[in-house]
């Protein structure tokens, strides 16, 4: 049998590895800090205000209005072009898109603003309901990031998948890696994937469309950014959805993303955007002013 000294240092042991392993997940790799999501009556959710976290060495930012951007000054600069940038994860990056890589600060310079109004998996509901909620923020052009899907996308208003959009930070970041990551990438686990974009989507949802027409309506300019996944941009074959959205947008501007994508490398899955993606998004918000 084991000496009760031996067992203790083996106990030792064991308790020093997971303090080291704890370190590295937390300060390492930046789990045990998500940023954290928050519920709403009638956007459903968005994420919580004023959070400033590192993520796989990557930068988020939230500010006040639970934007993925620095704050929003009370009043607009003069001269300043404001632009309300509205999407999902495509335009939010997620955590592995750092702040100063996203296609809205690439663009926030001289004399240009722009905001990013984001979270994983919203809808034209969603937006629309943020709008309703906070306004316009005095910008000048609206810009509406949507893929084929979002056709279809409308709210369920469940309770929040807490691997997937988390409301409170676990107590230890080794948690989040065996609840959260290890199941996405180990094939010895059942994977959940709820959090990903459908890639292909050939249905429509009357109340998707319906605010996608409330988007175009807005008191100011809004334009339309259309962005394909990697097998639309492949095939040049777009989902029934595209066209559904095209027909609700009622006369507002357009902007088909494909044409500012060169390489399969502007993607870093089936169709979220690489950094060098959000280059290309930026040109294509770029293109809306024009």
């Amino acid at each position: 049998m084991l000496s009760s000294r031996l067992l203790a240092g083996i106990g030792a042991a064991a308790i020093v590895g997971v303090v080291l392993l704890e370190a590295l997940a937390r300060w390492g790799l930046g789990l045990g800090t998500p940023p954290l999501s928050i519920t709403d009556a009638t956007i459903e959710y968005m994420f919580a205000p004023n959070q400033d976290v590192y993520r796989f060495g990557n930068h988020q930012i939230f500010n006040e209005f639970g934007m993925r951007s620095e704050g929003v000054p009370d009043k607009k600069p003069e001269n300043e072009f404001r632009i309300l940038a509205i999407g999902d994860s495509i335009l939010n990056g997620g955590s592995l898109t750092d702040h100063e890589e996203l296609a809205t600060t690439l663009l926030s310079n001289n004399g240009v603003r722009v905001l990013n109004a984001s979270a994983g998996s919203w809808g034209p509901q969603n937006m629309e309901a943020y709008i309703d909620k906070f306004g316009l923020f005095d910008s000048d052009l609206l810009v509406v990031v949507l893929s084929s899907h979002d056709a279809a996308d409308v709210p369920t208003y469940k309770p929040l998948n807490q691997n997937t959009h988390p409301t409170k930070a676990p107590v230890l970041a080794l948690a989040e890696l065996a609840t959260r990551y290890l199941p996405r990438y180990l094939p010895i686990f059942d994977a959940d994937t709820s959090d990903e974009d459908p890639l292909e989507n050939d249905k429509s949802d009357s109340r998707a469309l319906e605010a996608v027409t409330a988007l175009a309506k807005q008191p100011i300019p809004t334009c339309f950014i259309l962005h394909p996944t990697r097998n639309e941009y492949q095939t040049g074959v777009r989902g029934a959805g595209y066209a559904a959205i095209r027909r609700a947008a009622d006369g507002a501007k357009i902007i088909d993303e494909s044409q500012f994508i060169r390489s399969d490398a502007y993607y870093r899955d089936g169709i979220h955007l690489s950094a060098d993606g959000q280059k290309a998004l930026a040109e294509a918000i770029a293109a809306c002013r024009n």
